[in-house]
């Protein structure tokens, strides 16, 4: 048989009860379930009939006093009482419906498969712990304790993506999962808008996927008890795809992965909700201050963090926990953070593609080829090919692997089909110049020139190329 304090306990895990009063002269545990505007009483002894009935004279006069203590206005009371059979009786005065349940075991209260296997066969602690958790008025530690499916469920998808690339890249050496989930201004802008999400999921090394799902499992939790299950899963998604979105107005080149952006939204809309509630004080905002720093710091550890992702996330967080509390803002609040959020996702998207970038794996080719280390150059190249994003950088830097092995004629074919995938990539027009000047052939040099924004050039030794043609 479970402690009426585990039953009360195990509620608040599972449904949106949560404590609200503990009368120590009958023993009586009070919880409150806003959402439902519903209060319900927990007994571990029996009433008679005639009990049943004073009690329910007593709650409906007291309806008024129990509504200011709770903070909502009540409109159904459970009364639940052991007994050895079983005993159901609805009363209804004034609007108020009070609920007696007389029940043989407390796993009865409610219908929830979770709710009853752990009161079946969760081993029990004794009730001064269920008592210190349940009675604890801390936010962190109220909303700690529930049971969040969605957190867990956004926990679990990370941890499956983070496996399949871990294993691809310790033990197979790939990176195809890495490049088709990554996010890159290059790519993105080629049309793969599904990164602005996938990049959310990814991650690469253990620390920083550890880092990051403490963080979801702590504010996801917070968030799903305060907004539910799907309003979180909106929440996670949406921060996750806006921030992204955001952080390529600034970060166009290589690329970037992690949960961070997401995470950071969840930061904002638990923010908003303590400063609407009125339950920012000393002790949390320290808390809260801790959290920013310790992800700053850790940050700095891990590569390819993208910084503008966290800022365009918490940002994006704030004005959706607006749009999560329309009762705590006035209209002008509502509808100018739901304007602000389009006019930022939109403006964002422009200037996005307003900016040219290069497919940061060629970059990382070439980097490699640069000082050496041709064998990685090569598999870059490889898995650049593998998942369709074969670009004419791709081909010069096959080229230029192909001619250090020595094999010239297959070098000369990866140039040239470099070329001609796109007569205006610097590094394609630099070796098909240099290649014309040593056959002395000027016209088609000029041609080479005419795909050329020659006042634009970066690459210093097309620069050279491009003045000594025109001397």
């Amino acid at each position: 048989m479970r402690s009426k304090w585990h039953t009360a306990y195990e509620l608040a895990r599972y449904t949106g009860y949560s404590f609200f009063n503990y009368d120590r002269d009958n023993g009586t545990i009070w919880l409150k379930n806003p959402k439902e505007n519903s209060i319900m009483c927990l007994n571990d002894f029996d009433l008679t009939e005639e009990e049943m009935d004073h009690t329910s004279d007593t709650l409906a006069d007291r309806r008024r006093a129990l509504s200011q203590h709770a903070g909502f206005n009540i409109n159904t009371i459970h009364c639940i009482h052991m007994t050895e059979g079983t005993v159901r009786r609805k009363v209804k005065a004034d609007g108020l419906k009070i609920v007696h349940r007389g029940i043989a075991d407390m796993k009865q209260v409610i219908r929830n498969p979770f709710f009853r296997l752990d009161m079946e066969y969760k081993n029990a602690k004794d009730d001064g712990y269920y008592q210190r958790r349940l009675m604890g008025q801390h936010p962190f530690e109220k909303y700690m304790i529930k049971f969040t499916p969605m957190t867990y469920l956004l926990i679990s998808i990370n941890l499956i993506i983070f496996l399949f690339n871990f294993i691809a890249v310790r033990f197979f050496d790939s990176y195809l999962l890495t490049n088709g989930m990554a996010l890159s201004h290059f790519n993105v802008v080629s049309g793969d808008f599904y990164r602005l999400l996938t990049s959310s999921f990814l991650h690469v090394t253990v620390d920083h996927f550890l880092f990051n799902i403490f963080a979801l499992y702590i504010l996801g939790k917070f968030t799903e008890s305060l907004y539910g299950k799907f309003h979180l899963f909106i929440a996670y998604c949406l921060t996750g795809i806006l921030s992204s979105l955001f952080s390529l107005m600034f970060v166009i080149e290589g690329i970037s992965l992690g949960a961070s952006g997401a995470v950071y939204g969840l930061l904002g809309i638990i923010i908003v909700h303590l400063l609407v509630h009125g339950r920012i004080n000393a002790k949390l905002l320290i808390q809260i201050a801790s959290i920013f720093i310790v992800i700053s710091i850790f940050s700095q550890l891990f590569a390819n963090i993208n910084h503008y992702a966290h800022i365009g996330g918490l940002l994006f967080g704030v004005l959706l926990g607006i749009i999560y509390n329309p009762r705590s803002f006035s209209s002008k609040w509502f509808f100018g953070a739901f304007a602000l959020t389009i006019i930022l996702a939109v403006t964002s998207y422009f200037v996005m593609q307003s900016k040219d970038s290069s497919q940061p794996f060629d970059d990382m080719a070439i980097e490699h080829i640069e000082v050496g280390e041709y064998e990685d150059a090569l598999k870059i190249v490889n898995e650049a090919l593998r998942s369709g994003n074969g670009t004419a950088t791709t081909y010069y830097a096959l080229g230029l692997l192909a001619g250090h092995a020595g094999e010239r004629e297959q070098a000369e074919k990866y140039h040239e089909k470099s070329y001609q995938l796109d007569p205006s990539n610097e590094y394609a027009a630099k070796y098909r110049l240099i290649q014309l000047r040593k056959q002395r052939d000027y016209e088609e040099m000029e041609v080479v020139f005419d795909h050329l924004n020659t006042k634009n050039i970066e690459d210093e030794g097309l620069k050279l190329l491009t003045e000594e043609y025109d001397e």
